[in-house]
């Protein structure tokens, strides 16, 4: 029997693996609270809701992609909420990127409803996640990401099970520090080669021959070969401005898992610091 999805959140990443869920015939509902970014994702097929409560009514998996932990909270169980509405054996996929411990707390809260969650975060890149081609790590109750794989499948080219929940965003918020320190280091890379006279092509060709650039540091370094008036661009800085607010909960999450643990993350805690540069937000208290 065909899964009906529900979406909520529809923000860079959400957007983008929402977009393939009905063109692949899955009948799909989203929500958000902008009315532009709903308005796109129907346009691929789904339907719009005017509130999470409609989602959860027409939906067997929901997929949530909200900023942050208190935004998942508010989601799941504030007023209106998702756990409210949704029928007993609904899945809830998590995509957002969180601390363990929320996770957690989601899915002891979503069991007092006959609610399954899982914790489903995202990698790979909002321009893969579009191609669905996103890398998806789950973790949580088996059966329900049986149940919840046709959803899944839709958006990934790959998914691994993480196992027990809170593995899939310990897993996540590691390879988040790798993200962004590698991006730091593919810029600077790349700005000495130019500060010598070297093309980026140049050292992008070098970055490839030699594995140290992936397919996802060319698209982040493909954003300074455009002219500076156009990176200065409302458009192109509001959107990087995002991706960097993005990146400094994400960073803040992996330094304060790793406060928890006993280790130093020095190279990150910098990082964090200069992420203003590292996404080309023109802001000079931030620089």
């Amino acid at each position: 029997m065909t899964i009906r999805c529900g979406f909520i959140g529809l923000g860079i990443m959400g957007k983008a693996l929402a977009g393939n869920l009905a063109p692949r015939g899955l009948p799909t509902i989203v929500y958000d609270l902008d009315e532009e970014a709903m308005g796109e994702v129907v346009e691929s097929g789904a339907k719009l809701a005017r509130s999470a409560a409609e989602v959860a009514r027409n939906a067997d998996v929901i997929g949530i992609c909200v900023p942050a932990d208190s935004h998942v909270r508010s989601v799941l169980c504030g007023e209106d909420g998702v756990f409210d509405h949704a029928e007993a054996g609904t899945v809830v996929a998590i995509h957002s990127t969180v601390h363990p411990n929320t996770v957690l707390e989601m899915a002891e809260a979503g069991a007092g409803h006959e609610i399954a969650v899982l914790e489903v975060p995202v990698a790979g890149g909002p321009v893969r996640a579009a191609e669905g081609d996103a890398f998806y790590m789950v973790a949580g109750d088996e059966a329900a990401f049986e149940k919840a794989r046709p959803y899944l499948e839709a958006a990934a080219g790959k998914i691994t099970f993480a196992g027990e929940l809170g593995n899939a965003a310990r897993l996540k918020l590691a390879l988040n520090v790798l993200t962004n320190v590698s991006f730091a280091a593919a810029l600077e890379g790349m700005l000495l080669a130019r500060a010598m006279g070297l093309p980026q092509e140049l050292f992008e060709e070098g970055g490839q021959a030699t594995t140290m650039l992936n397919p996802l540091h060319l698209q982040y370094l493909s954003v300074y070969k455009m002219p500076e008036d156009a990176m200065r661009s409302e458009g192109l800085q509001s959107y990087m401005r995002g991706r960097m607010e993005i990146a400094q909960k994400d960073l803040g999450l992996a330094l304060e898992m790793a406060a928890e643990n006993g280790i130093a993350m020095p190279v990150t805690g910098l990082v964090k610091q200069l992420l203003a540069k590292v996404y080309g937000v023109y802001d000079d208290d931030l620089r």
